[in-house]
């Protein structure tokens, strides 16, 4: 590729034609729709890419449309299905698309095979964890008495509600600190860390934060949501830039456009 401003793909929620519920978007009732969030939508403009939303496809057209991408934001949504990490769903549990989890996870293999870098945010995180064969929290409670509030849905979205202590070098370097404030909009959160992966940040009450891999340089998970963060502080742009800077030198890195898979990487690693 030659454009000096990475083509970024943007993954989104599915809303399926028969979920009954969630009230009329546009057009007709009985219409399903793909749903990208403004907020990583503008993120990523702002940090230098050209964002393009990704909807729910098979992998005739996925792997065409990857091929001219240079990097991939896996963005939040919903609860991720407690069978993708071989437990059973309960009363913990919110509203699941089961469609989504299927495609994120072979959109993240197909990225992981073609180089391409990965930003993960909220769900995202969870998600590849779950790739590389983690497990999840169903919900923070979990972990105890002392647990943070982290789903703070009646503050504006870019409010910080708490800080991380950032523990790999690699934010460390890209926020110049070693703790940070953040926002917080999820009630799941990290449990097994799946392989090969590295705990990047936690809060003060243990939850996982941010996840990098140990083989990976071109893959950062975040939980909290910088995105919309950036509505009001740049220090929300940070994860992005980082992006678009990995998406910038992964590309002039290449000679050839078609890589092999990695070993593992066909499906998910559970």
């Amino acid at each position: 590729m030659t454009s000096t401003r990475p083509m970024i793909g943007v993954t989104g929620y599915y809303v399926s034609a028969d979920e009954g519920y969630g009230g009329k978007l546009r057009g007709n009732i009985g219409q399903a729709f793909s749903l990208i969030g403004e907020d990583y939508l503008r993120s990523v403009e702002r940090a230098g890419g050209i964002p393009i939303g990704i909807p729910l496809m098979d992998d005739d057209s996925l792997f065409p449309l990857l091929s001219r991408l240079d990097g991939i934001v896996v963005t939040g949504g919903e609860d991720v299905d407690p069978k993708q990490y071989g437990e059973t769903v309960d009363h913990r549990v919110g509203r699941l698309s089961l469609e989504r989890d299927e495609f994120e996870l072979r959109l993240i293999a197909a990225a992981l095979a073609a180089r391409k870098p990965i930003l993960a945010i909220c769900r995202g995180m969870q998600m590849l964890n779950v790739y590389f064969g983690g497990s999840l929290h169903k919900d923070v409670s979990d972990l105890g008495a002392t647990t943070l509030t982290h789903n703070f849905e009646k503050i504006p979205r870019w409010y910080t509600a708490h800080t991380v202590r950032l523990t790999q070098s690699l934010l460390q370097s890209l926020y110049g600190d070693n703790e940070i404030e953040v926002n917080s909009y999820h009630h799941q959160s990290v449990k097994d860390v799946g392989r090969g992966l590295v705990v990047a940040a936690q809060a003060p009450d243990g939850v996982i934060e941010a996840l990098v891999h140990a083989e990976f340089d071109n893959l950062l998970a975040v939980q909290w949501h910088p995105e919309m963060m950036a509505v009001r502080n740049d220090a929300g742009l940070v994860p992005f830039r980082w992006l678009i800077g990995a998406a910038q030198t992964e590309t002039e890195s290449q000679t050839d456009s078609t890589h092999a898979a990695p070993m593992g990487f066909g499906s998910p690693l559970r």
